[in-house]
C-alpha cells in the first residue's frame, strides 16, 4: 500500500533523476517533464496539508488529521464547546470542498 509520502518520495526520486537527465540534454521536453512532476509532488503536499479537499467526482474528501480529532472529540465528549469546534471545522471543510468543486478540480495537474 502506498502511503503519501512514499509517493512523494518516488515522485522526488523522478524529479532528481529528470533534473540530472536534463542538465546532460538540449531537448526542453525533459526539462518541462520534470516541471510537471514538480507540479505533481506540489499538489501531493497540498492534498496532504488539507489545501485540496476534494479527490475525483465524489470519491474523497481530504482533512487534516487535527481537523478528524475535532470531530471524534465532538462524538467522545459532546460538550458545547466541542460541538462547535466540529461545528465549525464541518463548515470550513465543505466550504473548501465547494471551491474546489467549482473550480471542477483544475488545479489537478493530471
Amino acid at each position: 500500500m502506498l502511503i503519501m509520502q512514499d509517493a512523494r518520495d518516488k515522485i522526488a526520486d523522478a524529479l532528481w533523476w529528470m533534473r540530472g537527465f536534463a542538465a546532460c540534454s538540449t531537448s526542453i521536453l525533459h526539462a518541462d517533464l520534470a516541471d510537471k512532476l514538480s507540479e505533481v509532488n506540489g499538489y501531493l503536499l497540498d492534498v496532504q496539508r488539507g489545501r485540496v479537499r476534494r479527490l475525483g467526482d465524489e470519491t474523497a474528501v481530504v482533512m487534516t488529521f487535527a481537523e478528524f480529532e475535532r470531530l471524534v472529540d465532538a462524538v467522545r465528549v459532546p460538550r458545547p464547546q466541542e460541538i462547535k469546534l466540529a461545528v465549525d471545522t464541518i463548515e470550513a471543510v465543505l466550504a473548501d470542498y465547494r471551491r474546489d468543486e467549482a473550480r471542477c478540480n483544475e488545479d489537478v495537474p493530471f
